[in-house]
């Protein structure tokens, strides 16, 4: 989408700040939800290049006074917050308070699964209940904020336009593999899938980790390319004849696979529930395992032409679902500005 009708962008969204703790690639969901409400580019706070929890004493409290510092410089009336880190929701929801401004957070799954984000879980849920409202990428979380007191708002992904460039050398038939190398994502399950294929070339993303522990293992058809930017990686995603994207883990929504669809590319993901309801056409659930991938990747190779065309047709249908959920976050918004800053005359 991203065109956005400049007559339906609200008046307080001049005045609205997206904070995220993190580099900019991985908010690139908070970009595109800030591009498609209309509102400003989020502001990325990563002062330092330190990660893990040891290096949280250090950064946290510097990204906490340049974040109220920032917002309030902008007069935020509106704060949309990425989480995690409950860390900056914490602090966003400390200026929604002093500056009577509506507070929005977009969660993301590992806001409800990773133990330490949501503990205490006593000022999880007292922010979640500040919050006009929490997005978040499946119902299962929302009935988790249900249970926090909070409202809920169930946007899976956030359709919009994106940047395509060139992308790395490509020849035959090829499988785009999203991954960030994490503990969920099976690429042992991939490897030897890519060895049942071998006239197939699997391209995997990111910076690999503890990639030593795979010496002499990584089949010749599969290219790690690193961490390639926006407009390269945007290229192998479109030009590849299929995109795969799992986990192992239940209830989370993979970014990547919403990138192919944006892109009409078909997808490859894991069986769970929420990745059957949003990538319902275009599309091959899989059971992680590598005979399940293997089978899969074959489909595609006979196949492809008519997956591309159910995944043109699926994003055709998430454009649309994505206009009613941005008008009941604009609603939803405004409503609660009503409360907080009640025009002169009215309320007290």
């Amino acid at each position: 989408m991203t065109d956005v009708d400049e007559a339906a962008v609200p008046p307080w969204a001049r005045r609205t700040t997206f904070v995220v703790w993190s580099p900019r690639y991985k908010g690139t969901r908070s970009a595109w939800l800030a591009a498609e409400l209309g509102i400003r580019e989020p502001l990325y706070f990563a002062p330092t290049a330190r990660r893990g929890m040891r290096a949280a004493p250090l950064k946290y409290p510097r990204q906490a006074i340049a974040t109220l510092l920032a917002l309030g410089r902008q007069r935020a009336a509106v704060v949309f917050v990425q989480s995690p880190p409950s860390f900056a929701t914490w602090t966003a929801a400390l200026y929604a308070v002093m500056a009577r401004a509506a507070l929005v957070v977009d969660a993301h799954s590992d806001a409800f699964e990773r133990g330490f984000w949501t503990r205490p879980g006593w000022l999880n849920a007292l922010v979640v209940r500040r919050a006009s409202f929490t997005i978040v990428t499946g119902h299962h979380w929302a009935e988790t904020v249900a249970a926090m007191g909070g409202r809920a708002v169930v946007v899976p992904a956030v359709p919009t336009e994106l940047v395509v460039g060139d992308p790395p050398p490509m020849t035959g038939f090829n499988v785009a593999v999203v991954t960030t190398w994490a503990s969920d994502e099976p690429v042992e399950a991939v490897f030897e899938a890519a060895r049942l294929v071998p006239d197939v070339t699997f391209h995997l993303t990111g910076r690999a980790k503890n990639i030593e522990r795979f010496a002499g293992q990584i089949p010749v058809n599969v290219r790690l390319t690193g961490f390639l930017d926006e407009p390269t990686y945007n290229g192998l995603l479109t030009h590849a004849d299929a995109v795969m994207c799992l986990t192992t883990r239940d209830h989370t929504m993979q970014n990547g696979a919403a990138e192919a669809v944006y892109l009409g590319t078909p997808i490859i993901t894991s069986d769970w529930g929420i990745l059957r309801d949003y990538f319902s056409r275009g599309t091959i659930h899989v059971d992680n395992s590598a005979e399940a991938i293997a089978s899969a990747v074959r489909r595609m190779v006979e196949n492809g032409p008519s997956f591309r065309a159910e995944v043109r047709a699926l994003r055709a249908e998430k454009v649309e679902r994505w206009r009613l959920d941005r008008a009941a976050i604009l609603a939803g918004i405004d409503a609660q500005l009503r409360v907080l800053r009640p025009a002169p005359g009215r309320g007290r």
